[in-house]
């Protein structure tokens, strides 16, 4: 009896720390299958990079969603760029918030003569044309002033966005600072990457969406079976998959996500 009991409150706390939020948010209807180009609409072969002006600009005045990576730098300007340090893009082993933006743009990216924009540049570029899905991306310490810094220029924007977040404290200031904006825990199946430990296995198991209460999901494509993403679908989250590299890996699963963030394809878009 004592053993069933325990197991009882596990189940019910496990329920309790990974269920989303329990309102339908307005966006999820215009999320309702969105392709979103990963980075923007890329190809070094073009000589477009990643995370640039040109490949942002491409996606939008092609219909896609965009999805990009921000970072907040020493002087407290908010850029766009994936990484924590310049050495995959620009060849640098610097960190972004140990540089002032000025020394940032003393930097292109992957050889080509594009900077690493700000926010308020790919705001102006997009100028609400499609839907922006925005990943921040931060340690634990700086959250609070990337949120402000970035909120700060997207009370400005008229266009629609959504937020998204590895780390559950950036989703956790939206959810108490601008509850309306529609929020998403990134995650994977950490158990299955080589370095693991224990605050990855929780986020895997997205027990730490007692946190960030997300409105949807945003989950690597390749664990569409993964338990807790399944649970957290059943719970009414939305649904978002990473990173789809060929159209027949969204044919094969598509009735399991509503968004769908691409990068290498061009998917075609069909008339809601």
């Amino acid at each position: 009896m004592l053993f069933i009991i325990i197991l009882c409150v596990v189940i019910i706390l496990f329920f309790f720390c990974i269920s989303p939020a329990l309102r339908r948010h307005p966006n999820s209807q215009l999320c309702k299958n969105l392709f979103v180009a990963h980075r923007g609409l890329h190809s070094l072969k073009d000589g477009i990079p990643e995370n640039s002006i040109t490949a942002i600009k491409r996606a939008a005045d092609m219909g896609y969603g965009v999805e990009i990576d921000i970072h907040i730098t020493l002087d407290g300007k908010v850029v766009v760029f994936h990484d924590d340090t310049l050495m995959r893009a620009c060849g640098v082993n610097k960190r972004i918030k140990n540089l002032t933006y000025d020394e940032l743009c003393e930097y292109k990216l992957f050889g080509t003569q594009e900077k690493i924009p700000t926010l308020e540049d790919v705001l102006k570029t997009v100028n609400g044309r499609t839907m922006l899905v925005i990943e921040f991306k931060c340690a634990d310490a700086g959250f609070k002033q990337l949120c402000t810094a970035a909120d700060r220029l997207l009370r400005q924007y008229s266009g629609k966005y959504i937020v998204q977040s590895f780390n559950p404290l950036p989703m956790f200031w939206y959810r108490h600072n601008r509850p309306d904006i529609c929020r998403g825990q990134l995650s994977t199946d950490f158990f299955r990457q080589p370095k693991n430990n224990a605050l990855k296995a929780a986020a895997g198991l997205l027990i730490l969406n007692m946190i960030s209460r997300p409105d949807f999901i945003s989950y690597d494509m390749r664990y569409v079976k993964a338990f807790p993403r399944r649970i957290c679908s059943f719970l009414g989250a939305m649904r978002a998959g990473w990173t789809f590299t060929e159209l027949s890996q969204v044919e094969k699963v598509k009735k399991n996500f509503d968004i769908y963030i691409f990068e290498g394809f061009l998917p075609e878009i069909k008339e809601s």
